[in-house]
């Protein structure tokens, strides 16, 4: 045997040998003696009757205490289980004899009597007590059962049994936190537990064998009840909670897999109000052979469900036999298992009242899909079949169908795809502007931002988006400016140049016909003209300045 841990090894060292040992600690670790020692400090203390203040021996002397050790070590070891479980117990918790007037508790087995409250407190208890009942408890009065850890109690017989009955007497069942677990299991054909009324308060308790029988009722708070009735043979207690009175959850979580009724309320007996089954809140699975819940058998009854998670998985869920009525106000129901989840026997009149679906939801989706324009999108015909589907008859246990409607309408909602943004307007801005020369402008920047800009994923709701964009490129054109072109003005002639010019010219003007005499004559005239008002002579200039511009157009040329 061999750990690397010292913690580890104490605990090895205590289960082996009962007693703290260091040379066997050392020895599974081959950590050194002062090793060991420190590391366990504050977990084992040395006996002072064995303090040697010299060097220590550990071969002759036993320097710890084993009690005081085991004791520390469970404390700062919490995660490891140092001793074994409880001793268990074979004979019959009886409650009912005299002793137990007075206060009991055996410490070894884990149990405590508070005679004052009657109160039965386990912690880790295991019992096992052949055919005989672990616990006897006196049906005379309230007994209150308060568990913490885990807890079994096992029996060829019923486990938890009375001694008489009154009408408000039984067994209350409390865990102290929520992990308390009591695990009951009976190993015959017979109740795991028989008592006037049960109150299922908190933790969890187990049920395995036969059912949970009462005279009267059975309540369901805040607890955990798992029970298995499946394996029981035919003949046998093999429902899985049995009232004569009513059968009431009003919270937690209830899973019961029964070999015939998983919940059976049979109408004997039954305390007023005469309502067999009551369904608040809580979570509840059932599975049975028979019928998930079966209502009535003498006296009248009726089921009431307002709330709660209910899962029925057998073939028959809620059987009518002699009822008025069962009535669903609330609750969400599972019923895929199920091939008759609501049945009323053949001979009775009795009648289910279920109250409408929730359409809450399915409203607002039915609106919310209607309010969308059917033109806006590629293909809207899903929407329009789920619109059509819609049912308005359902009741509260085919809250599931309603629940699925508006699935189908949000989901074809979901899928819907718009068609896409109208971009003509934007091609044709887009074109216009990449034909222009961007070096005939003094700048080309904000039409490249224009252009780079261009978004092509826009859809129908978006329209402005694209048509801002086509603005944008077109505001940018509008404001181009071209640049300043190269100067018109012919540069500035040599003298020799000009002579030659007007050599040239007096020599054509020599040659020339008489109308260049008139033309003389015509601006001598001008030049005559009265001088205050200067018309004629300014014609005249005018003459002259475009007669020099031919010229010295010719003598470009």
């Amino acid at each position: 045997m061999h750990t690397e841990s010292i913690s580890d090894a104490l605990v090895l060292c205590l289960n082996a040998l009962g007693r703290v040992d260091i040379e066997y600690i050392s020895s599974i670790t081959g950590a050194n003696y002062k090793s060991v020692i420190s590391t366990l400090k504050g977990s084992i203390y040395q006996n002072p009757e064995t303090w040697n203040f010299g060097r220590i021996n550990m071969k002759k002397t036993r320097i710890f205490s084993t009690m005081l050790a085991t004791v520390i070590c469970m404390a700062s070891l919490p995660a490891i289980n140092v001793f074994a479980a409880n001793q268990q117990r074979t004979t019959t918790l009886d409650l009912t004899v005299a002793g137990f007037q007075n206060d009991q508790k055996n410490e070894d087995e884990g149990w405590s009597w508070d005679a004052a409250t009657s109160t039965l407190t386990l912690d880790n208890v295991d019992f096992s007590t052949a055919k005989k009942s672990c616990v006897i408890v006196d049906g005379e009065k309230v007994t209150n059962i308060v568990f913490s850890g885990d807890n079994k109690m096992t029996s060829g017989t019923t486990v938890i049994s009375r001694k008489g009955s009154a009408k408000d007497t039984g067994v209350v069942l409390s865990g102290k936190t929520k992990d308390s677990v009591l695990n009951l299991e009976e190993t015959g054909n017979l109740p795991v537990m028989d008592q006037p009324n049960v109150t299922f308060e908190s933790g969890t308790v187990n049920a395995k064998g036969g059912a949970v029988i009462t005279l009267y009722s059975i309540k369901v708070m805040d607890a955990t009840l798992n029970i298995d009735t499946s394996e029981v043979a035919d003949g046998g207690w093999n429902d899985g909670l049995y009232a004569n009175g009513s059968v009431e959850i009003y919270g937690g979580d209830v899973n019961i897999n029964a070999g015939r009724a998983g919940i059976l309320v049979v109408g004997i007996g039954a305390p007023e109000p005469k309502t067999g089954l009551i369904i608040k809140d809580g979570k509840v699975d059932i599975n049975a052979k028979l019928a998930d819940i079966y209502l009535g058998t003498d006296n009248i009854k009726n089921g009431l469900i307002s709330g709660g998670d209910i899962t029925l998985g057998g073939d028959i869920g809620i059987f009518l036999n002699d009822c008025e009525k069962c009535e669903i106000k609330g609750g969400t129901f599972h019923t895929d298992e199920c091939e008759k989840p609501f049945a009323v026997h053949r001979d009775s009149s009795a009648v289910f009242e279920y109250a409408k679906a929730d359409y809450t939801e399915l409203d607002k989706a039915e609106e919310a899909a209607k309010a969308l324009n059917k033109d806006n999108y590629v293909d809207f015909t899903a929407v329009e079949k789920a619109l059509e589907a819609i049912d308005r008859t359902k009741n509260l246990t085919q809250q599931s169908d309603v629940d699925k409607m508006t699935n189908d309408i949000n989901d074809a909602v979901e899928a819907l795809v718009y068609k896409s943004a109208d971009y003509t307007g934007l091609d044709k801005a887009e074109k216009a502007a990449k034909a222009l020369n961007k070096d005939d402008y003094e700048d080309f920047s904000e039409v490249e931002k224009a252009l780079a800009a261009i978004d092509r994923t826009k859809n129908i709701t978006e329209q402005a988006d694209v048509d801002a964009m086509v603005k944008a490129i077109n505001d940018a054109v509008a404001n181009l400016v071209k640049k300043t072109p190269a100067s018109s003005q012919p540069d500035s002639v040599s003298s020799s140049d000009a002579s030659s010019d007007m050599s040239s010219s007096a020599s054509d003007s020599s040659s020339s016909d008489s109308k260049s005499d008139s033309s003389s004559k015509a601006a001598s005239n001008a030049s005559n003209t009265n001088p205050s008002t200067g018309v004629a002579g300014g014609a005249f200039a005018l003459a002259l300045l475009s007669g020099a511009a031919v010229v010295m157009a010719k003598k470009k040329k």
